[in-house]
């Protein structure tokens, strides 16, 4: 039988927002070091004292494979909790499981829709559209491989990015 999972960010501890329907409800411990702040560590501590909330980290490989697709499109801003909740997201839907995220990070929304991974957005609509990302200098229109506010490896100044033009 397909399980139906949640996958809480830390915003689901921070808005009170940690019962997400579904046979299960998990997070990751990257997940619970970034809920530290007044009641989400409390939301966070009763969830789990009282199994509502389970803890799993990602296997490794479900992790460098979501790093490498944020590589891709541009999403240098996530956290390695951001990270590690894709990958959980990600590993427990290729089980077979029914899994999706609950969170407001539009970042993780963008990558998510990626990798084929629901989201369930909370605090807002959720991403209208998927973005892909490039890396510019606003000083010499230099585009290419980098990272945002790194040097530009042509003339120094500080990398931006900006939606990538569809083909």
């Amino acid at each position: 039988m397909v399980r139906k999972i949640a996958v809480l960010d830390s915003t689901a501890f921070i808005i009170g927002f940690t019962e997400a329907g579904g046979d299960a409800v998990v997070t990751s411990s990257k997940v619970l070091e970034e809920a530290k702040w007044g009641e989400a560590e409390y939301r966070a501590l009763a969830g789990r004292e009282s199994g509502t909330i389970k803890v799993i980290d990602p296997e490794p490989e479900y992790l460098e494979e979501v790093r490498r697709a944020a590589e891709r499109i541009g999403e240098f801003e996530l956290s390695e909790a951001d990270l590690s909740i894709l990958a959980l997201a990600l590993q427990l839907s290729r089980s077979g499981d029914e899994a999706y995220l609950v969170t407001s990070d539009y970042s993780i929304q963008n990558l998510a829709s990626k990798l084929g991974i629901r989201v369930k957005p909370v605090l807002h609509r959720g991403i209208k559209r998927v973005i892909s990302w490039e890396i510019y200098c606003s000083m010499c229109g230099w585009v290419g491989e980098g990272i945002p506010g790194k040097p530009c490896p042509r003339c120094g100044h500080r990398l931006k990015r900006r939606p990538r033009e569809s083909p």
